[in-house]
């Protein structure tokens, strides 16, 4: 460090570390992970996970980025102010925002009983981003990983989760766990598919269910499939083959929410 405390060398062993955050590996050794942009760093200091923050003199051009950084010393982050070319290294996006932090995965209570949403093998970061929003979106108590899905914690999907990673629980699981966890909370399993499959709309959704969310290219597991309580199928009008699975997970959970308030003595629906 020169220049008054800035980082100024690409080989700076702070750099160096947090750049292996990059790697899938490094995020599961460490339980760390990189949380690059303004909104999504906010975020993750609101949720108390930011453990360093390295910065640039053009997020501090902005009262936001002030504000920012002052929120980060007041918590007791590790700050660090670096030239535009040291903190290149740690940026994924092509219009860096001036941030980058290093954030602790945060840890989750088990799930309380009510909507789940098991993501079986999603690959696509987009997809799981999306996925993240939606289930928070639509009220959702948590979300099973299956092991084989994109990392959660990739740049892309945190991106696409827009800050909803740090909010919605979630665990990383093999697909007997998931099995094994329906079976003792009696938590009824609901599966689409196009065969030998209601409706989604004429179903009744009972108040404990988990929804499972089938891989892009081969759809729902046969172990979950054969498991299903409830199977429903999404009608297609048109001349496409499936829907996105994330928006396929927003129509099914909004109908369940939809039906679960006008269940309710309160609902306004």
């Amino acid at each position: 460090m020169t220049e008054r405390g800035k980082i100024v060398s690409r080989q700076n062993e702070r750099i160096r570390e947090a750049k292996k955050l990059g790697q899938r590996k490094y995020r599961e050794q460490r339980g760390l992970f990189l949380v690059e942009g303004v909104r999504l760093v906010e975020e993750a200091l609101a949720a108390g996970a930011v453990e360093q923050l390295f910065f640039t003199e053009r997020l501090l051009a902005s009262p936001r980025g002030q504000v920012l950084v002052s929120r980060a010393e007041a918590r007791g982050v590790q700050l660090f102010a670096c030239s535009e070319g040291v903190l290149v290294e740690l940026t994924d996006t092509v219009q860096a925002q001036g941030v980058v932090a290093v954030a602790r995965k945060p840890s989750w209570p088990q799930p309380a009983p009510g909507v789940l949403v098991i993501a079986d093998e999603i690959q696509d970061p987009g997809n799981m981003g999306a996925l993240l929003r939606t289930a928070l979106g639509a009220g959702v108590q948590g979300l099973f990983v299956v092991k084989g899905s994109v990392d959660l914690y990739s740049p892309k999907v945190l991106r696409a989760s827009m800050g909803a990673i740090f909010q919605l629980p979630n665990w990383p699981v093999e697909r007997q766990e998931v099995l094994a966890f329906l079976e003792k909370t009696g938590a009824a399993l609901v599966a689409a598919d196009l065969e030998q499959a209601e409706d989604f709309w004429q179903v009744a959704y009972p108040q404990n269910l988990a929804v499972v969310i089938g891989n892009e290219a081969r759809g729902v597991h046969p172990s979950f499939r054969q498991r299903a309580d409830l199977v429903v199928r999404i009608p297609l009008v048109g001349p496409v083959e499936s829907l996105n699975a994330s928006v396929a997970a927003g129509v099914l959970l909004y109908e369940i929410l939809r039906q679960h308030r006008c269940s309710s003595a309160d609902s306004v629906l």
